[in-house]
């Protein structure tokens, strides 16, 4: 690959400005930077996505790509194609992981190689974050590329399949794909990736061999962490309170399948007020699943014995009744969140629970919106619309979307997906903040080692037994 004089402009604003960047064939490359610093958009450009405004170009004619992007893409085709109303059953489960890879000689050789197998018969649309990245690395594999672009794939995978990604990212380099790898960077990054480019701004800062890079003065002071906490928690709504021995959440001896696919069965669980909870386990074992259930967006919790802030699931309780007490950031609404509204129009959009904002906030909620979008150093795009920010930006404002009320439960399903060190260490330490100065009371779903909330008392772990997953309750502290 070999970029230059290249110049990327939309609505008259330069967005990328790459005078030099080039990739010696059988080489690799780690492209990183902050949030907006125009890695995913260069991505988008070498794959031929993006045509530059001005500059020159020059990339293999076989290539591959596995992107956010691209997941929305294969979901939005889906919604598309979307038949439910007619079909037999009022299910349309869309396109299997199968036919999403479609076919090729290597087809068995990749599925061995991925470990995914069990995967295949799935309808693609109910997978896991992890699951759909492993599906589309298949999809994108298939094609034997010579140049495979990858932006963020570690994203949504657990601990095993990380590991698992960086063995078969270092044997296929190994094999002769160059791979250019859009991340942040973290010791877990295949061995074999020889170069590294850190932008910022939409501008080469730093570009060289690995070691060349991580040696750099340039580069410690762009991976130093500054964090900043508010001296007060913005006011916000008033929650009917609980009995003290009432829990907040009560499942008793509930089992959960799709088709004849079994996830797990007999959770006995009980949330009770000052207890925050990790939930662990695998991709796909069930806990998007189980959050699904207690938020309001899962009807499998008809007629299971349910029972949310005293009030039995099934009792004559509204959607919204339940979520109103519930602050939601997951990579699932990050999908869903289409509405077309602006950035605080997002935020606003957490005090009504809603995908859009339909009703008019008062002055009040607007000054508390805003003050999170500062908190979380997001200010002065309250206008902008959110389609366009990047993916990291975006998952920012919906982390605002959810704290913006202060919710008895904030569900934290993969919340740092897309963000960048800083923006990180940013959030984590603002939550154990929030738990420390409201009644705010934590679910935390996270596969990589850098989330650690100092809050968190207790875990539910998805352990694997025959075909199904066991859940087994433990105190942290």
């Amino acid at each position: 690959m070999r970029i230059s004089n290249l110049t990327v402009r939309s609505n008259n604003q330069l967005q990328l400005q790459i005078e030099k960047l080039e990739l010696p064939p059988g080489q690799s490359l780690l492209i990183c930077g902050d949030n907006a610093s125009g890695k995913s958009l260069l991505a988008r450009v070498i794959s031929g996505e993006i045509t530059p405004s001005s500059g020159k170009i020059i990339t293999p004619k076989n290539i591959a790509t596995v992107s956010f992007t691209l997941e929305e893409q294969v979901l939005a085709q889906d919604r598309h194609d979307d038949d439910s109303e007619t079909i037999a059953g009022g299910i349309d489960w869309g396109r299997s992981a199968k036919s999403m890879i479609g076919d090729g000689e290597q087809f068995d050789t990749i599925v061995e190689l991925l470990q995914i197998a069990t995967l295949l018969d799935k309808p693609f649309k109910v997978l896991s974050t992890g699951e759909t990245r492993k599906v589309l690395l298949a999809q994108a594999l298939i094609k034997q590329p010579q140049l495979l672009i990858l932006d963020q794939p570690y994203a949504g995978l657990d601990i095993t399949s990380q590991h698992h990604l960086t063995s078969v990212l270092e044997q296929v380099i190994a094999n002769g794909t160059s791979v250019i790898l859009v991340d942040f960077y973290h010791s877990g990054l295949p061995s074999n990736i020889d170069q590294i480019t850190l932008l910022k701004d939409g501008k080469v800062a730093i570009s060289g061999t690995r070691h060349q890079v991580l040696a750099s003065q340039q580069w410690r002071s762009a991976n130093t962490n500054h964090v900043t906490l508010p001296h007060h928690l913005p006011d916000c709504y008033d929650y009917q309170n609980l009995a003290d021995d009432q829990p907040f959440i009560s499942i008793n001896d509930v089992s959960i399948a799709y088709q004849d696919n079994r996830v797990f069965s007999h959770l006995n669980w009980s949330f009770e007020p000052g207890q925050h909870w990790r939930l662990s386990g695998p991709n796909g074992c069930g806990k998007s699943t189980l959050l699904g259930l207690i938020n309001g967006d899962n009807t499998k919790a008809y007629g299971k014995d349910i029972t949310l802030f005293g009030v039995k699931r099934g009792s004559g309780e509204t959607v919204w009744d339940i979520k109103r007490h519930f602050g939601l950031v997951s990579a699932q609404l990050h999908r869903d969140y289409r509405a077309s509204c602006s950035v605080l129009a997002v935020v606003l959009s957490g005090f009504f629970d809603s995908i859009g904002l339909y009703e008019s906030p008062s002055e009040q909620q607007i000054i508390i919106a805003k003050q999170w979008l500062k908190l979380l150093a997001i200010e002065g795009v309250d206008d902008q619309p959110f389609s366009g920010l990047s993916y990291g930006e975006q998952r920012l404002v919906l982390i605002a979307r959810a704290i913006v009320k202060l919710p008895l439960i904030l569900i934290l399903d993969e919340p740092c997906l897309g963000l960048d060190n800083h923006n990180r260490a940013q959030v984590l330490a603002l939550i154990d903040y929030i738990t420390r100065h409201s009644n705010t009371h934590i679910l935390f779903v996270s596969h990589d080692a850098r989330d650690q909330l100092a809050c968190l008392s207790h875990q539910l772990t998805f352990e694997p037994i025959d075909d199904h997953y066991q859940v087994i309750q433990s105190r942290i502290k």
